[in-house]
């Protein structure tokens, strides 16, 4: 009775906070994430969602006890929230596709936070949440929803569905440096951020950006069977042609050659390329007796 009454007060919690953006093709309304949408519509998109968004804008951005982790507040018309940043969280830039860190989130800033549906909540005010999967910066423009898009691009509502072109921005939580399509966005949970739709049932609309939430499948062949090892940093880059820039204590060391630069922090298993792409180690970096190690496919 008590694990049921717990569910009950967390669903409670969930629908008091959420606040996703919606269009409804019936009245080709649409409705913003600072405006609430009716008990209806929560109750079902709490049940049967992956992914749950809400947006506000940065109060502050404080560095937690755990290194690496960011504790960050925005305010909303819900009562606000509090969730943590790591390096297993994708901060994107909704303006032009870049990825960010928590030190470019900046108070007043209106952003988009994406994180589990079964994810747990704290009961503060606001409330506390652990470590989100994704925060889109910049998220002051137009509209935005979190959902399930099938295999021609239809919300699992039937509410949306997107038109895809050229000029829409396309980015995964693998921060990877490749050209994502209308194909990749099918049979996927996304954010999608969007402007005016059709009076159509449902409702049609050319997405300005899209952030797919689902975790990319390991390739099949040859590069699935080959495994990482932990090489030393400053032998296997200067043998790749890099130089080898230490910038301090509490700072990444910096790669470079050619153009081309990489950023890596001890301790993590994300290092960020040409200054705003995070990519994603198979193991996070380590100092061991004085020499940092760090895992082999960041120079493959």
């Amino acid at each position: 009775m008590k694990k049921n009454l717990t569910k009950v007060m967390a669903m409670g919690m969930v629908l008091t906070m959420l606040g996703t953006a919606t269009a409804f093709a019936e009245e080709a309304t649409l409705i913003s994430a600072a405006e609430n949408t009716s008990i209806e519509t929560i109750m079902a998109e709490a049940q049967a969602a992956a992914f749950i968004s809400q947006s506000g804008k940065v109060v502050s951005v404080e560095a937690s006890v755990t290194e690496g982790v960011s504790i960050v507040e925005i305010d909303n018309e819900q009562g606000g929230l509090r969730f943590a940043v790591s390096s297993n969280s994708i901060i994107v830039n909704r303006e032009d596709g870049s990825y960010l860190t928590a030190a470019d989130l900046t108070e007043g800033m209106e952003v988009a936070v994406v994180y589990d549906a079964n994810g747990p909540m704290g009961m503060s005010m606001p409330p506390y949440l652990g470590n989100v999967t994704a925060v889109v910066a910049n998220a002051d423009a137009g509209f935005f929803t979190v959902g399930h898009f099938d295999e021609e691009l239809t919300d699992m509502k039937n509410m949306l569905k997107l038109n895809i072109d050229e000029n829409t921005m396309i980015q995964n939580l693998q921060g990877a440096r490749i050209r994502l399509t209308a194909e990749d966005v099918k049979n996927q949970d996304a954010l999608v951020f969007y402007g005016a739709t059709t009076r159509s049932i449902p409702a049609q609309t050319t997405p300005s950006f899209v952030l797919l939430l689902t975790t990319a499948e390991v390739p099949t062949g040859k590069a699935e069977v080959e495994t990482a090892e932990m090489v030393p940093l400053r032998e296997t880059a200067e043998a790749n042609g890099y130089k080898v820039k230490w910038q301090g204590k509490n700072k990444p060391i910096l790669l470079e050659k050619e153009g081309v630069s990489l950023e890596i922090t001890v301790g993590s298993d994300t290092y960020v390329m040409d200054g705003d792409m995070v990519m994603q180690a198979s193991m996070p970096s380590e100092l061991k007796n004085g020499v940092t190690f760090v895992s082999s496919e960041i120079f493959k």
